[in-house]
């Protein structure tokens, strides 16, 4: 499914980490696109012209581990679902070309700000010990008794930044979710993520999935993957977003 475009970003012109790390983008906007794979050749045209892609000892395509963790009673879920504006999550990540390995709890405080704890460690975290929950209860008032490994997610992804510095983008592919009964994978679909500068001009890339009738739709891995693998749970107010994806799938 996503060969014909792998192969495209190839023509890119190369960025290093070390230039990509100082696109800081501390005040900025994210918008997040869902669509088809095969929708990201129309997308070409414009990457080549306008953007440079993250390469690692000659690699393009990274590929990203994580464990994501909640309340057995899916409290962080919930509080997504129902709009909490102080929600939390929580996963551990392993980037597996390089085998680094975080511990990441992510508050979104308000609508244009993330506080956020980003925590070297030497393996993958399955376990939230009483340390990492101590960790955790800072970032909200609501008592939590129990932390417990909710999901696993893979997926493979290019890294992207435009050429005036202003703006990185995302794209990630193969998404696939499990847990000790699931195993999904989304073969057809990828996320578009940009991150921009507030003060930078319209972005490129936005304008062109635009023109090709590709709308801003939102949402988050962990949330996707809850639904997915725990088809009973509440969510309702997901399913404007959901309906759009699964016809995507079809």
């Amino acid at each position: 499914m996503f060969k014909k475009f792998t192969n495209q970003m190839s023509m890119l012109a190369p960025v290093s980490l070390t230039e990509m790390d100082a696109v800081s983008l501390l005040n900025r906007t994210d918008s997040k696109y869902t669509l088809r794979g095969k929708d990201l050749l129309k997308i070409v045209p414009c990457l080549l012209e306008n953007y440079s892609v993250l390469e690692i000892n000659g690699t393009r395509i990274f590929s990203y581990e994580n464990n994501y963790f909640d309340t057995p009673d899916l409290q962080f879920f919930r509080d997504h679902h129902n709009g909490y504006v102080n929600r939390i999550k929580v996963r551990s990540r392993r980037y597996v070309e390089s085998d680094m390995c975080f511990f990441e709890i992510k508050k979104k405080e308000k609508v244009d700000r993330t506080n956020k704890h980003r925590e070297l460690v030497p393996y993958m975290i399955s376990d939230i010990d009483e340390i990492r929950k101590n960790i955790i209860q800072e970032y909200t008032r609501k008592t939590l008794d129990e932390i417990t490994l909710i999901l696993k997610n893979n997926f493979n992804r290019i890294t992207l930044v435009n050429n005036q510095f202003t703006e990185r983008v995302t794209i990630d592919m193969n998404l696939h979710f499990k847990d000790d009964e699931h195993d999904v994978k989304f073969k057809k679909i990828a996320i578009i993520e940009i991150k921009q500068s507030k003060n930078t001009q319209a972005s490129p890339l936005t304008t062109c999935l635009k023109y090709n009738h590709i709308r801003e739709q939102s949402i988050s891995k962990y949330i996707y993957g809850v639904i997915t693998l725990i088809p009973n749970v509440k969510k309702n107010n997901f399913m404007p977003i959901l309906k759009k994806i699964n016809k995507l799938l079809e």
